[in-house]
């Protein structure tokens, strides 16, 4: 990340994340000085909250298989709104200074980008509201409008935190993983893709053992590869088409995990480890896929929960050998706060007026400046 000293003035911003995983909300609070193609990033403090099991049941409901009432859909887009704020108040607590804006990305109940359509929940104006601050939120919706799939949009932010450490590799490994690629420091030539699951298959088998998630990749380490499962599952379309391109749980959600259950037909941890592999596997075929001709990556930075999953970074390392993986906390950014920090950064340079996207990531005609703000 980013340390050296700028010139201008500094800006505090506060990112606000809640991913597919559905597991809580991620803020971060950064200081961000120097002009914008070369911005220092400061990251000052950042918090995690799990959100309540009641709230997360809901977000799994809406964005599964389950039919919500339009009301129900209102009030869940309201508790998103007071939970983000929450961790926003408290956030702003501990800011050495004014805060410029709040971004927050919104939890994503529906993302149909063939379609072009995608949708995430929460009231930002709640959150301008109970903070006082100007908040930003909706970023997909602009991209998508210029045809893009409105997603992945962490790349800008990648490129900013991570771009003097190219030639390297930035993998989140959220509810979906996805991929950045910085073969150098030009924002031209950045390329990032949704490369499939991350933890979300991972996540829902634990569910069926009764706990949310694989603690540490326990359950995966005991378990065993099926490789006729494994080859099914890869058969997926999605896996076939290149990028740009972004997925949800409506690619790989309950349906998905109920077949890879049925394929595997036996242990649970032999699952578990088999769905592991699945996202390591396609991670590193798609990084392999990508790579420009000649050039060698010095390295794959992982952030997301997955990267506190031991099973998972170890396939990650054997698929993706002889490059080195590691998580984000090497390169000065907690994994945990590396997609906060993002949105806060494509916050600030949304109320500074100016393009806070890739097109090239996304599939948009254009660069546009994303996101609706909220006066409070």
């Amino acid at each position: 990340m980013r340390r050296v000293s700028g010139r201008g003035s500094a800006d505090l911003a506060i990112g606000l994340m809640s991913g597919t995983s559905a597991d809580g909300v991620d803020g971060a609070i950064v200081r961000v000085s120097g002009g914008s193609a070369h911005p220092t990033v400061e990251l000052l403090a950042h918090r995690s909250v799990p959100f309540a099991p009641g709230l997360r049941a809901r977000i799994l409901a809406a964005a599964g298989d389950a039919t919500l009432t339009a009301a129900a859909l209102a009030r869940l887009h309201r508790d998103l709104g007071d939970a983000y704020a929450d961790v926003a108040v408290h956030l702003r607590s501990t800011a050495p200074g004014d805060v410029a804006v709040i971004g927050v990305h919104g939890q994503t109940v529906a993302h149909l980008p063939l379609e072009r359509v995608t949708l995430q929940l929460g009231d930002a104006a709640r959150v301008a509201a109970r903070s006082g601050i100007a908040t930003v939120a909706d970023f997909r919706s602009a991209d998508v409008a210029a045809g893009g799939e409105g997603a992945p949009l962490t790349p800008f932010a990648d490129r900013i935190l991570f771009g003097s450490r190219a030639p390297c590799a930035v993998l989140n490994l959220g509810g979906i993983a996805n991929l950045t690629l910085l073969p150098d420091d030009d924002p031209d030539h950045v390329v990032a893709l949704d490369t499939g699951p991350g933890n979300m298959v991972i996540d829902a088998l634990a569910r069926l053992g009764g706990a949310d998630h694989d603690s540490g990749g326990a359950g995966a380490l005991r378990g065993r590869v099926h490789e006729d499962a494994l080859a099914t599952a890869l058969a997926h379309p999605f896996f076939a088409r290149p990028a740009p391109k972004s997925a949800g749980r409506e690619e790989f959600g309950e349906p998905f995990t109920r077949a890879l259950v049925r394929h595997v037909d036996a242990t649970l941890d032999d699952a578990l480890a088999t769905a592991t592999e699945l996202t390591a596997r396609t991670a590193a075929d798609a990084l392999a896929a990508n790579t420009p001709r000649g050039l060698a990556w010095s390295e794959i930075l992982v952030g997301g929960g997955g990267a506190r999953n031991a099973a998972l970074m170890d396939a990650l390392g054997r698929a993706a050998a002889p490059i080195p993986v590691r998580a984000t906390d090497d390169a000065g950014v907690p994994a945990g706060a590396r997609e906060a920090m993002a949105f806060a950064l494509l916050a600030l340079f949304r109320v500074r007026g100016l393009p806070n996207t890739l097109p090239r990531c996304t599939g948009a005609t254009r660069a546009v400046c994303a996101g609706a703000v909220h006066r409070p």
